[in-house]
C-alpha cells in the first residue's frame, strides 16, 4: 500500500496527448513511404542496369567494328605487298612472276577463307592495240593459255587477271577482263585515274552464295619511272558478309550487323547477318564506320540478348521492387504490431491508472478516515499521519506530528522493544501486533496495541504503524476474566438466557442445583425446570416488572432433575446491548428451602409425594 498521499501529476502522469505513432497513420505513411522508395530504387536499379548493359553494347560494338577493321586492313597491306612484287620483278616472264606470286602469299601464315577474302590478283592493263600481242607473247613463255573473256570490244583496253591466289581460283578466272562488267570498271579506272586505293561498289565475287557480300578493293601499279605508266592493279576480292559473319562468331553476346553503303542510291542495308530478325526486337542499336580502301560504310550493330534487351526494356528492376514491397510490408505489419501493442498498453495503463487512482482514493479515505491511529515514518521521523492519530497524541491536526521522532512518542520502557520490532521488519520478518507504551505530546502515557509493516513515501523506504489505545480494553480484559472466574466459581446458581427464553450459559452451581448438566440444558428454555407451582399471574408480573425494571427478585418453586421440588431466591436483571436493547437475562438462584421454614418444607415434600403417589 503506498501512503503517498501529494501525488506527482507531471513527468509520472499519462500523457494523454494524440500522437502519431499512437494511430495507423504512421504505419500507412511507412507503407507509402517503402513504396515509393522500392519503386524508386527499382526504377534506379533498372536505369543502373540499362546503363551497364549499354557500356558493354558499347564496347562490344567497338571491339567487333575494331576486329573488324583489322581484319580489313590486311587487305590493303596483301595489295601493297602485291604491288611491291610486281614493281620489283616487272621484267621476269608471267611465268616466273607467277610462280614468285604463289610462292610469296602462299607463304604467308594467313587463313585467307577466315578473313574472307575470296582472290588477291594482279590485273594487267592492257591497251587494245597490244592486247594481241601481249597474249602471244603469254602464250608462248608460258605452260597456260591465256585467253581473255569475255571477248572486249574492239578499241576498248582490258584488264586482264594474269596472277591470282588461290591456284584453284585462278585456273578459272585467269584472263577474265574486269573491264567488261560496270562496277569493276567503274571502281578499276577510278583507281587508276587518281592513283590510290578504291573500294568498288557492292558486287557479287560468287554469284552461288545469293547471301553474300563482295567488294573489290583495287590498288594502282605505276611504274616509278618518268613516265609512270600504269601497270595494272592489284584486287582483293573479298566477301563482306563472311569478314563479318566470322567475327560475330567470336563473341560471346548475340549481334545483328547490318552494312549500309552510302554510295547505293537506297538507304536500305547491302547486308543484314539476321534478315529473319524483325527489326521491332531491336532494342540496343549503335552504328559505327568502316574504312576499306578510303571508302567510308555503316554498320549498324543491333544486340539480339533477349534477356539483354529485356532487362534493358524494363522500367523498374521487379526483384528490387518485390525485395522493398515485401520489406515494407513487414515493417508496416510490424509498426501496426507495434501499435495495436502499444494502444492495448495504453489502454491498460489507463485501466491500471484508473485502479491505482480508485486504490488510491480508496487508501485515502481509509487513510484519513480509520479508527484506527495510522502514521508513518522515515528513519524514525514521522511523515505522515491521520487525524485519529493525532487525537490519541493529544494534538489538534496531524502536521503536529509531523517530523516527530519516535523516540517522543514511545515510552522508554518500549523504546528498545521498538526499535527491535524496527530492525527485524527491515530484516523482512512478519510482525505480529504488540502491546507498546506510548507517550501524548502532555506526557501522558497510555498503553496501544501497535502492527508495523514496511511501506514507501516520496520514493523513499518507510514504517507504516497502526496503533489503538486499548488501557479501557485492557481494564475490560481484566474485568471480563475476573466475571469468569466469579462466574465459575460462584456458589449461587447463575443462568444466562437470551429474549427468547433459551438458555445460553450455566454455571456449575447451576448444575448442582438443578440436576441439568450444562449440555443437557443449553438450549432449552426455563420451563424444564417449572413444577407447576405457580400460575400465569405470577409469570406476568415477573415479566412486566422485567419490562419496566429491568429486573426482578423473589422466590419460585422448581423441579429438580430427580424431580424432588426446592424453593430457590431468585434475581433476574436484564442485560441491554449498546444500543440499550434487551439482549439477555441474567437469573441467580439459591436455594432456600430450609430457609423458608419447616412448615413450608414439608407443605413441598407433600406436595412432591402427592405428585409420586
Amino acid at each position: 500500500m503506498q501512503p503517498e498521499l501529494h501525488r506527482n501529476n507531471g513527468s509520472n502522469g499519462i500523457n494523454t496527448r494524440n500522437r502519431i505513432w499512437q494511430t495507423p497513420f504512421l504505419a500507412i505513411l511507412v507503407l507509402i513511404t517503402g513504396l515509393g522508395l522500392s519503386l524508386l530504387l527499382a526504377i534506379q536499379s533498372a536505369q543502373s542496369d540499362r546503363e551497364r548493359l549499354q557500356e558493354r553494347f558499347h564496347a562490344t560494338t567497338m571491339q567487333t567494328t575494331q576486329g573488324i577493321q583489322e581484319k580489313a586492313d590486311r587487305f590493303s597491306l596483301l595489295l601493297m605487298a602485291g604491288r611491291g612484287m610486281v614493281l620489283n620483278n616487272d621484267t621476269l616472264p608471267p611465268h616466273a612472276l607467277n610462280e614468285r606470286w604463289h610462292r610469296m602469299f602462299d607463304s604467308y601464315p594467313i587463313n585467307y577463307t577466315d578473313l574472307g577474302l575470296v582472290g588477291l590478283s594482279f590485273t594487267q592493263y592492257i591497251p587494245a592495240h597490244e592486247r594481241d600481242q601481249l597474249i602471244a607473247d603469254f602464250n608462248r613463255s608460258s605452260t597456260r593459255t591465256l585467253r581473255i573473256f569475255p571477248p572486249p570490244p574492239a578499241g576498248q583496253p582490258s584488264l586482264a587477271i594474269l596472277h591470282l591466289v588461290p591456284r584453284s581460283i585462278e585456273n578459272r578466272m585467269q584472263g577474265y577482263d574486269l573491264m567488261s562488267e560496270d562496277k569493276r570498271r567503274m571502281a578499276s579506272l577510278e583507281a587508276i585515274r587518281n592513283n590510290r586505293m578504291t573500294l568498288s561498289q557492292p558486287l557479287s565475287l560468287l554469284p552461288t552464295d545469293v547471301n553474300s557480300l563482295d567488294y573489290l578493293q583495287i590498288l594502282p601499279v605505276r611504274m616509278l619511272d618518268n613516265d609512270g605508266h600504269t601497270l595494272g592493279i592489284i584486287t582483293a576480292g573479298f566477301s563482306m558478309s563472311t569478314l563479318i559473319t566470322s567475327s560475330l562468331s567470336d563473341l560471346q553476346i548475340p549481334l545483328r550487323i547490318q552494312l549500309v553503303d552510302p554510295r547505293t542510291a537506297h538507304p536500305s542495308p547491302s547486308f543484314d547477318s539476321h534478315p529473319q530478325q524483325p527489326l521491332n526486337t531491336v532494342h540496343m542499336s549503335k552504328t559505327s564506320t568502316l574504312n576499306i580502301g578510303g571508302q567510308p560504310l555503316t554498320l549498324r550493330i543491333s544486340n539480339l540478348d533477349l534477356s539483354a534487351n529485356h532487362i534493358y526494356l524494363r522500367r523498374y528492376d521487379t526483384a528490387i521492387l518485390v525485395s522493398g514491397l515485401s520489406i515494407s510490408l513487414l515493417l508496416t505489419l510490424a509498426l501496426m504490431f507495434f501499435i495495436i501493442t502499444r494502444q492495448q498498453a495504453v489502454q491498460l495503463s489507463h485501466t491500471m491508472s484508473s485502479r491505482a487512482e480508485e486504490m488510491y482514493q480508496r487508501y485515502r479515505s481509509l487513510f484519513t478516515q480509520s479508527p484506527e491511529a495510522i502514521v508513518v515514518h522515515v528513519d524514525g521521523i514521522v511523515e505522515l499521519a491521520n487525524q485519529h492519530a493525532a487525537r490519541l497524541f493529544g494534538c489538534n491536526s496531524p502536521e503536529e506530528l509531523y517530523h516527530c521522532h519516535i523516540k517522543d512518542l514511545v515510552h522508554a520502557d518500549s523504546l528498545a522493544f521498538a526499535y527491535r520490532r524496527r530492525e527485524a521488519l527491515t530484516q523482512g520478518q512478519h510482525l505480529e501486533p504488540a502491546e507498546q507504551k506510548l507517550i501524548r505530546l502532555n506526557g501522558q502515557v497510555f498503553t496501544a496495541e501497535v502492527s508495523s509493516a514496511l511501506t514507501s513515501h516520496k520514493g523513499q523506504d518507510a514504517i507504516q504503524v497502526v496503533f489503538r489505545d486499548i488501557t479501557h480494553e485492557k481494564q475490560k480484559r481484566l474485568e471480563a476474566r475476573i466475571a469468569t472466574i466469579v462466574f465459575s466459581h460462584c456458589r449461587d446458581a447463575i443462568m444466562v438466557t437470551n429474549t427468547e427464553g433459551k438458555i445460553e450459559l450455566v454455571n456449575k452451581a447451576f448444575e448442582e442445583l438443578t440436576g441439568y448438566t450444562a449440555k443437557s440444558i443449553n438450549g432449552r428454555t426455563p420451563d424444564a425446570l417449572n413444577a407447576g407451582h405457580h400460575n400465569s399471574d405470577f409469570f406476568y408480573a415477573l415479566w412486566s416488572s422485567l419490562k419496566s425494571s429491568g429486573q426482578w427478585r423473589g422466590d419460585i418453586v422448581n423441579r429438580h432433575r430427580n424431580g424432588h421440588l426446592y424453593i430457590q431466591d431468585t434475581d433476574i436483571i436484564t442485560l441491554h446491548d449498546e444500543n440499550q436493547q434487551a439482549s439477555h437475562f441474567i437469573c441467580l438462584m439459591r436455594d432456600v428451602t430450609e430457609q423458608r421454614g419447616s412448615s413450608e418444607y414439608f407443605r413441598l415434600r407433600a406436595e412432591e409425594n402427592a405428585g409420586t403417589g
